[in-house]
């Protein structure tokens, strides 16, 4: 899918769409790169009740009706309120959809918006002042929250993985918007993360012997979300993507199943299920009971969540889930990812 060129009345079109409400310059850009328009003519079936396919549909103009297996019809036509969101976005599809006008329609390539969101929500680093002539690497990464939970046996196997690399002063060590396929940790001197805000790259942390980054691209399977230049000269240990995968995120991320959850919920666990979509997707529909916490206001809200309580993130957004999931255990908050099939309205 190219890059989709608008004019300026279809792009303030969009905008009103969901989740493209809620994103904001770069980010709604790189959004319409995964963005066609298509126009398509009456009597012709736009997806099929029971299928899973990778694009969304967006009604802009025309009419379509929506058949459910009893041969029900809702007719939508422009304007609907309910067109501000993809057409029976919840898959497999409930529908099939069918043109009964020509109609203008937004074809978006889920999944590529999905890596987009991601990289655009993934938000910023926390910032770890430390003396860093005193601290060892290793000693440091045992005692963050996410190496808590690898296995013992995977201990040796990971440090051993570990290869190293010497920087300068001044070399950009991972750029924003490339493709992520290291997972680094310093172990001497010093660097400075920064993210670009318009014509200005701003600083979001200093980072020393211990600090780790790179996770988030390879967990997200998306882009660097920031730009980490050194400092100071100094060295890094890095992860290639397989035995990050293997030996780190694998072991880390526990999944469960729908009756792992209820066996959970029936041992009087205090379970709070976790939605790290846009606001106006999970009002659009969402699981029972869960709460919304976007991801990119995760890292601040996870600081006051309550450290007793049991986190089950749902697993509608994609990567997004499993990058909120990493987050909320990087945090030190006892965390699950669901992996289901189906969302409870």
């Amino acid at each position: 899918m190219t890059e989709l060129a608008t004019p300026v009345a279809e792009e303030a079109t969009i905008r009103q769409l969901v989740p493209f409400n809620e994103l904001f310059g770069q980010q709604f850009h790189e959004a319409l790169k995964c963005c066609e328009l298509v126009t398509i003519p009456p009597r012709k079936k736009l997806f099929k009740r029971g299928q899973r396919e990778p694009y969304d549909y967006y009604l802009l103009s025309g009419s379509v009706d929506l058949v459910d297996g009893e041969f029900n019809i809702t007719s939508l036509r422009q304007g609907d309120p309910e067109c501000r969101h993809a057409l029976d976005n919840r898959p497999p599809h409930r529908y099939s959809a069918i043109t009964t006008d020509t109609c203008e329609l937004l074809k978006v390539d889920r999944q590529r918006l999905e890596l987009a969101m991601t990289w655009g929500q993934a938000g910023d680093y926390s910032v770890l002042d430390a003396a860093e002539d005193e601290v060892d690497w290793m000693s440091a990464l045992l005692e963050s929250e996410v190496f808590t939970g690898i296995p013992p046996a995977n201990i040796q196997r990971l440090f051993t993985a570990f290869k190293n690399t010497e920087k300068s002063l001044g070399e950009v060590v991972v750029a924003e918007g490339e493709q992520g396929d290291l997972f680094y940790v310093i172990e001497h001197g010093s660097a400075l993360v920064t993210k670009q805000e318009g014509p200005k790259a701003v600083q979001l942390a200093r980072l020393g012997p211990g600090d780790f980054f790179g996770e988030e691209a390879l967990i997200g399977d998306t882009t660097r979300n920031a730009t980490v230049t050194m400092e100071t000269d100094g060295a890094l240990m890095f992860l290639e993507k397989a035995e990050f995968k293997n030996l780190l995120e694998g072991p880390v991320l526990h999944r469960i199943s729908e009756s792992d959850l209820e066996a959970m919920a029936a041992d009087d666990t205090e379970l709070v299920l976790v939605d790290v979509r846009l606001s106006g997707e999970f009002r659009h529909f969402h699981r029972k009971q869960a709460v919304n916490i976007p991801l990119n206001k995760l890292r601040e809200r996870s600081e006051r969540l309550s450290r007793s309580a049991t986190y089950v993130v749902v697993d509608n957004a994609g990567p997004r889930a499993e990058l909120g999931a990493f987050l909320l255990i990087k945090a030190g908050l006892k965390t699950f990812l669901l992996q289901s099939g189906s969302v409870s309205e």
